[in-house]
């Protein structure tokens, strides 16, 4: 079985990408995977093995569900692993079967962060994108103060600078959110297309995102998104220019 691994920084390591040429009109083919009410977790490492840990992964994705709609591709089944580099990978796309790999170690602050990162890239692991990069952090704030987990120290990391890429698009999507509303994130997703005629990676067809608003909804949204764009574009390209990244028309 094919895999789709999702190489990126990870909040604290290095992505590297494939590149990106022209979009094609999106097209899913047939999933054989059917949706399981909680997917099962399975810790491949033993500091990964806690029912604390398993909890957390299936409430995080059904929470991520409940706010930006169902994955792509069904989730029935997380490994966890640790890894040099944080990574998303699906393993088996018609048994729904997927791996995170983990940078961090449960005793480490970074440690729920990172995973509720990983949690949200769960929902569509095929996309490098700018803005799913901040989304997947935005959930991942969402997710560690739902469970009465602090955020401060990672807000105060981005408003250092540190990690510009994941900084920008953090505090882009934050505000985008805000401006859009839950209805128009939760179709956010829904929007993805194949980058190019391989079908293997995806990005958000940001403009067509923007024409299912309302003008006044679109309007807001777009001077968010054109406020904070050039740092994010500048950001993607210093940590690598490969990374898709489109400018609203």
């Amino acid at each position: 079985m094919r895999k789709f691994l999702r190489w990126k920084f990870s909040l604290l390591f290095c992505l590297s990408l494939l590149t990106v040429s022209h979009v094609f009109p999106a097209y899913f083919p047939p999933v054989l995977a059917q949706r399981i009410p909680t997917p099962q977790v399975q810790a491949l490492e033993p500091s990964l093995a806690s029912s604390e840990i398993s909890s957390f992964v299936k409430e995080g994705f059904n929470y991520a569900v409940e706010l930006y709609g169902e994955s792509r591709i069904p989730v029935n089944k997380v490994n966890l692993q640790l890894y040099s580099r944080a990574l998303t990978a699906m393993e088996d796309r018609d048994n729904g079967e997927f791996t995170i790999y983990l940078s961090r170690r449960p005793s480490e602050y970074a440690f729920h962060g990172q995973l509720s990162h990983e949690i949200g890239h769960l929902l569509n692991a095929q996309l490098f994108d700018c803005y799913v990069e901040g989304m997947s952090t935005l959930f991942a704030e969402k997710m560690l103060e739902s469970k009465g987990l602090d955020w401060s120290g990672w807000e105060n990391y981005f408003r250092q600078g540190s990690e510009p890429l994941y900084g920008s698009t953090y505090f882009m999507m934050k505000e985008v959110a805000e401006t859009a509303g839950k209805a128009n994130m939760r179709s956010f997703l829904n929007f993805a297309v194949y980058n190019d005629e391989t079908q293997k990676w995806m990005h958000i067809d940001i403009d067509r995102w923007l024409s299912s608003m309302s003008d006044s909804a679109r309007n807001e949204v777009k001077k968010v998104i054109n406020k904070h764009i050039p740092a994010v574009i500048e950001a993607v390209k210093s940590a690598d220019p490969l990374f898709t990244c489109k400018e609203p028309n």
